[in-house]
């Protein structure tokens, strides 16, 4: 038996007929989940009325400025320090921001009702999903995410 067939195969212990089907595969891109997560926290909380109160529009354009940069360029630069970087500040600012209004969330009734995603905290994913709403609604280019969320909270956890 050949190794590929092993590892295939459950360690050889079936034959081809013995396997479990697959798993559907899943055929929707990441933007496409994202805009699923976002549209269903946005119907089911209160997360765009607060944001809409809480950010004002050029701390929103700010943000989707440096987001279209890139974090992972910024935050882990090849050569220097992430500090240097013009961006530091606002990858900064939105991390704090979204850390701060979590914590004022935790009271709010309708977020019992957030959709998050894997292991992340779900109320953070939820305001991460009205910040891209936002910046669907105003048209910025690369609108927040879970992916750069994550390389976020990772970063300024580190420091």
């Amino acid at each position: 038996m050949r190794i590929l067939d092993f590892l295939l195969f459950k360690g050889g212990q079936k034959g081809r007929r013995g396997l479990d089907p697959s798993p559907e595969r899943e055929t929707r891109s990441y933007e496409e989940l994202m805009d699923e997560l976002m549209d269903w926290n946005i119907e089911h909380t209160d997360i765009l009325e607060v944001l809409r109160k809480e950010v004002e529009d050029v701390r929103l354009q700010n943000w989707s400025e440096a987001l279209r940069e890139g974090i992972r360029k910024h935050l882990f630069p090849y050569g220097g320090k992430a500090q240097s970087s013009p961006f530091f500040p606002i990858y900064r600012d939105l991390y704090q921001f979204v850390k701060e209004l979590r914590i004022k969330l935790l009271t709010d009734p309708t977020m019992k009702n957030v959709k998050g995603v894997g292991k992340s905290d779900p109320i953070s994913v939820c305001i991460v999903c009205g910040i891209r709403a936002l910046q669907k609604e105003k048209g910025f280019a690369r609108p927040l995410d879970t992916l750069q969320w994550m390389i976020l909270e990772r970063y300024f956890l580190q420091i």
